[in-house]
């Protein structure tokens, strides 16, 4: 007789435990390893981001057959990514999982979710006009998330590279890495000081087109300036002095600063110039920043203000590591760049958990692969009853107490 198949797979090589043999199977009903997921739920329907995405792109789809609608599939693919599971491919898997069910307003017996080639589908459907429109309803959104018109505001520009292994579109050569990929560009936000809106970049946005649009639109700057052999004449003596003064305290590090008034042959006018020389065992190191601030002094702008951009790139290493931002392997630029989209509506979701952590807390400094360890992947058993849905999470999870506190607070902070 031929042996007959099982259903569900079963774990081999599991030593007995008390003199019982253990036997593993991937056959529970109606649970999931995503418990918590239902808190992001909450922030995405108060944020909207789905529906705002969904409004840019034309359907042409037949309405009357239409069974996941595009708002569905993006919420879907957010919640994926926010929950870890960045490869389209796992909602082959998620789409008849109980939890993502509840999370996009289904009970556990409907119908499964969208397949990876819906999402697939979706991912190439937007042109370079929707993508327009996305991206600034993404800038409507960002603005809308203020309760009151800031006064102040930086905004810190950063790009990260992302290596590509095959033809895509778009795709160049980046020597430095040594490799093909893409450069996205990200815009993060940060405290301002003594300024409406200033924009903080490194030294290669630092153009004359740049410096042209702040002042057309009267934004301040703060941006890096590649040394030239013109700017480094400006610190020759400076550099020689410093790099004495080490050398007299044993190759302790010296840092000192000058201002001079100068610009490169492409630029509009002259501008204010900040030089930062540092002096040590390991040589002279020299940097340079332009900036339209005045009445503060060059030291103060270059450390309390520009050395504070670092903080991009650790929002930009959050973006691309813990959100898998870098999973642009489409052949069009233009599904990739609906895929970047989706990695930052996800990033909104995770950064608004956290924002809901108490005050002061280590919960408010985490980063997102913690937090969606410690809060989203939580084993939950869904029972369905006349009236209500019952979720059963495991007895014995850590910080009970931040998941009323998180629910609590985010219809105040998201309303």
């Amino acid at each position: 007789m031929p042996a007959t198949a099982e259903p569900f797979s079963t774990l081999p090589g599991l030593l007995p435990i008390c003199g019982k043999a253990v036997e593993a199977r991937f056959d529970a009903a109606r649970m999931s390893s995503d418990g918590g997921l239902l808190t992001l739920r909450e922030i995405e329907l108060r944020l909207g981001i789905a529906d705002r995405f969904a409004a840019c792109i034309p359907d042409p789809r037949a309405p009357e057959r239409v069974v996941h609608g595009l708002d569905e599939i993006i919420r879907f693919r957010m919640l994926m990514i926010a929950a870890g599971y960045e490869d389209g491919i796992d909602a082959d898997s998620l789409r008849a999982d109980p939890m993502f069910k509840l999370a996009m307003d289904r009970l556990p017996e409907h119908r499964d979710l969208c397949s990876q080639s819906t999402v697939s589908r979706a991912e190439n459907l937007p042109d370079m006009r929707a993508l327009l429109r996305k991206g600034r309803a993404m800038v409507d959104h960002y603005c809308e998330s203020f309760r009151k018109v800031p006064r102040r505001i930086v905004l810190d520009i950063d790009d990260t590279f992302d290596a590509v292994h095959g033809g895509q579109q778009l795709r160049l050569f980046n020597a430095y890495y040594d490799e093909y990929g893409f450069q996205p560009i990200v815009v993060f936000d940060d405290e301002g000081r003594r300024v409406e809106i200033l924009l903080r970049a490194d030294s290669h946005y630092c153009t004359p087109e740049v410096l042209r649009f702040c002042r057309a639109r009267r934004l301040d700057y703060v941006l890096g300036v590649a040394p030239t052999t013109t700017l480094r004449r400006h610190v020759t003596t400076l550099e020689a002095t410093t790099t004495a003064r080490a050398a007299r305290a044993g190759g302790e590090k010296r840092r000192r600063f000058k201002e001079f008034y100068d610009g490169a042959a492409s630029w509009d006018r002259v501008e204010r110039i900040i030089a930062r020389v540092e002096a040590g065992l390991q040589g002279v190191d020299t940097r340079f920043i332009v900036i339209s601030l005045t009445g503060m002094r060059g030291r103060t702008v270059y450390q309390d203000i520009y050395c504070a951009r670092g903080q991009a790139e650790n929002h930009n290493k959050t973006w691309k590591t813990h959100l898998a931002a870098d999973r642009t392997s489409c052949y069009r630029a233009t599904a990739n760049q609906m895929r970047l989209f989706l990695h930052l509506g996800a990033y909104w979701l995770m950064w608004n958990l956290r924002a809901a952590m108490p005050r002061r807390s280590v919960w408010r400094v985490a980063q997102f692969n913690t937090l969606r360890l410690r809060l989203i992947k939580l084993a939950a058993r869904v029972e369905v009853l006349k009236r209500k849905v019952r979720l059963h999470l495991p007895r014995a999870t850590p910080n009970q107490a931040i998941f009323a506190h998180a629910l609590n607070r985010l219809p105040r902070m998201l309303s």
